[in-house]
This record gives C-alpha cells, structure tokens and sequence, in this order.
C-alpha cells in the first residue's frame, strides 16, 4: 500500500485533469450539431453513460451541482436524444481529444495499459454511479482513445469515493467545495451569502481528502512495482498535455 499511496499522489493532478476534453472546441462542435450548448452536453454527456435513469440518480451520481440547476440541463438533454446516446457521444468527444493530443505521447501505449489495468480491477458498483457507468463503456482498440477515455473513468473513480469521503466526514456539497476554495460555486447553483469555512469544517475537509487518497490508492494496489513506477514517472509529461 505504500506504493499504492505514493502513486496516487504522485498521479492525483493529472487525474483531476481529465476533463480536458470537456469543453474542447471539437466537444463543443459535436455538441451543437445536435443542438446543445456545451454546459448542457456536459451535463447530458457526462452522465449519459448513467442511462434513462430517475432524476435523484443524477442528483446523487453529479453531488456537487442543486438539483435546481442540474436537472433543467439534464432534462434538455434528453429532449434530443436518449441519455445513452448522448453518453456515447460524449466518450466518444474523449477518445477524439486523446487520438490528437496523445497520438505522439511517447509513453502513451504504457499509460494506456497501466489505467486500463486499474479500471478493469476495480468495481465499485453503486458506490460511485458515475464511475461505474464510465468504467462499462466499451474501450477503443486505439491507446491514444483508450488512455483518454479511462482517464476520464479514473477522474469519476477519484470523484466518486471522494464525495463518499465527503459524507463520512459529514460535509455538504457547499461546505466541501466552500472549504476546498472552488471558484465554481456558482456554477453548481449555489447563491451567495456562501456560508463561513470554520476552523472544524476546514478540518474536516482536510481530513476527507485524506481519506479519499486512501481510498484511491487501494484501488491504484492492483499495479505491480513497475507498472507503478511508470504511472509516477510519465504523470507529469501527459499532465502536461492535459493542462495545455
């Protein structure tokens, strides 16, 4: 597990930096043929892959966002094609964004079989929806569209048992994004005044992030010493892809 730990911290931003392909203008473009904005295919696209599920599904499965403001965008994508559909798109916009970033990542048929390992190994089922939903996505047989798409698997892998860590800790979607500093809050639905971050809540969040590295890492134990060696050393080189 020590490994484990370490290569979770040594890989945790380029994780979290997955969603790259999120609002790339070819996402945004594939989104607009069929007639939605780019917030709204996230939101449809993203959880898509969820499938025609109940509204507090998608509620619990995005956790940050109010209902409020989550399920309007939802409900508008559903109004032009089935979620399903619309996940498969959306995936799809991920393998794209990966076949011309990552093409020429010299590292990329390693990395692609070092997250695949980790995706196959680690079924959380209805603890982490949106994880689950990703990880049964079928995989491209290309590595640049396969590293893509289980790196955005492990970023909902990450999210997932984070907002379980969330509620161990017994922090709301706004103390937690509150105390972490999210310039998002507003994004999710939330209104101004947002609440105070306390001494015990920050502490809390500090302790739920621990957790949630914890947690990773025990799923990040099925690579061998030397699949985790390579995850850590070539981390920073397709982070850097990611973030540019």
């Amino acid at each position: 597990m020590d490994t484990a730990r370490d290569t979770t911290r040594a890989v945790k931003t380029t994780v979290q930096a997955a969603g790259a392909f999120f609002f790339a203008p070819h996402t945004v473009a594939r989104g607009a043929e069929l007639g939605l904005d780019g917030v709204t295919l996230y939101i449809a696209g993203r959880g898509g892959v969820l499938g025609d599920v109940d509204d507090d599904t998608v509620v619990r499965a995005f956790h940050h966002f109010t209902a409020d403001t989550l399920l309007p965008l939802w409900e508008a994508g559903r109004k032009v094609a089935p979620p399903a559909q619309v996940g498969e798109l959306y995936a799809d916009c991920a393998r794209a964004w990966g076949r011309t970033h990552l093409a020429d990542l010299p590292e990329v048929e390693r990395l692609a079989e070092i997250t695949t390992s980790i995706v196959r190994a680690n079924d959380l089922g209805d603890l982490a929806p949106l994880y689950s939903a990703w990880r049964g996505v079928h995989l491209p047989d290309d590595a640049p569209g396969r590293l893509a798409q289980n790196l955005q698997t492990l970023r909902e892998h990450r999210g997932g048992l984070h907002i379980l860590a969330l509620a161990a800790h017994r922090l709301t979607p706004l103390q937690a994004q509150a105390a972490e500093g999210s310039p998002y809050l507003e994004f999710y639905g939330h209104r101004k005044p947002f609440p105070e971050v306390t001494a015990d809540v920050a502490e809390r969040y500090r302790a739920a992030e621990e957790l949630t590295d914890e947690l990773v890492a025990a799923g990040y134990a099925v690579l061998d010493e030397a699949e985790a060696a390579d995850f850590t050393a070539f981390a920073p080189a397709l982070g850097a892809r990611l973030t540019h």
